[in-house]
């Protein structure tokens, strides 16, 4: 095979999470074969094919890339959705070895995190969750090293040993803009029509039902709030370079598709509130039975 997408998902939550930002690949980018990688057997329709994993660890997704099957693969995490075609990403794998995004939360403690040294700031972390890689020897070779010194460093996080392994590799590095790992969800109420629209929103938002107890996110719209989300399908018709790639003409709003959009998500807003006000009762209210009980 030569194209494909991976996703690594270790425990039932992560698995469904994995199917359903698979089912929203397979929407966007029809044709793509997409291979789950996991610990327990599991069976969904949105997966050509399911590897158990042979050890698991709080990396295991490095291990799993280094197994693809596909010449050329685009590895996602699975708290992501995808809402545009994914599929230009593997041409840059033509020309280069590695396509990876860069950390958007650049200021933060975790990524100035430092593994031996310390490197430009004009040289950030990349973000682990959206790898496309070429299933090359010298590739192969850097997913073997990233996890040797993962393990020996005692770190929590993969970005500090990745910065400095990219650093100082041979591999050719394409950068991804941000759109294709978007993790700022306020991006989407500032577009204007200079601005290319999503293709791939990643937040932890997606796992936190069950990982932190907070109220479930499943949809765009509950990421993003009705407003955004009506203005979405308007942002992915204005973008110039999605719409050469199915060989159409971008279509700018009018002022009409502008109140539409409005309308559609002032319509959403009373459902959006109810449920966000509705989470903490229905919390509390299990508090409360469970300590009756």
């Amino acid at each position: 095979m030569r194209d494909g997408v991976l996703f690594v998902a270790t425990g039932a939550g992560y698995r469904e999470l994995a199917a359903r930002a698979a089912a929203s690949v397979a929407r966007v980018s029809p044709g793509l074969p997409i291979d789950l990688f996991t610990d327990a057997p599991f069976a969904d329709p949105a997966f050509a094919e399911v590897h158990l994993l042979e050890k698991v660890w709080f990396r295991s997704r490095i291990d799993a890339m280094a197994r693809t099957r596909f010449e050329r693969t685009l590895h996602l995490d699975a708290d992501v959705l995808a809402v545009a075609d994914l599929r230009d990403v593997f041409e840059l794998l033509d020309r280069f070895d590695v396509a990876l995004a860069h950390d958007q939360r650049r200021n933060s403690p975790a990524a100035n995190a430092v593994w031996r040294r310390p490197l430009p700031g004009a040289f950030p972390q990349f973000n682990g969750g959206v790898i496309a890689y070429r299933r090359t020897p010298e590739v192969l070779a850097f997913l073997a090293a990233w996890a040797e010194a993962l393990r020996a460093s005692g770190l929590k996080r993969d970005q500090p040993v990745l910065r400095e392994l990219l650093w100082e590799s041979d591999l050719r590095i394409a950068t991804l803009p941000p759109e294709y790992n978007l993790l700022d969800k306020g991006a989407v109420a500032r577009w204007d029509r200079f601005q290319t629209a999503p293709r791939l929103v990643h937040h932890y938002r997606f796992h936190k039902h069950f990982t932190g107890g907070r109220r479930e996110v499943a949809t765009l719209g509950d990421l993003l709030g009705p407003m955004a989300a009506a203005r979405l399908p308007m942002i992915l018709a204005a973008d110039r370079p999605l719409a050469a790639l199915h060989g159409a003409e971008a279509r700018m709003p009018t002022l009409a598709d502008r109140a539409g959009a409005f309308l559609r998500g002032l319509a959403g807003l009373p459902g959006h509130l109810a449920r966000i006000a509705a989470f903490p009762l229905r919390r509390l209210w299990r508090r409360l039975a469970g300590g009756a009980g």
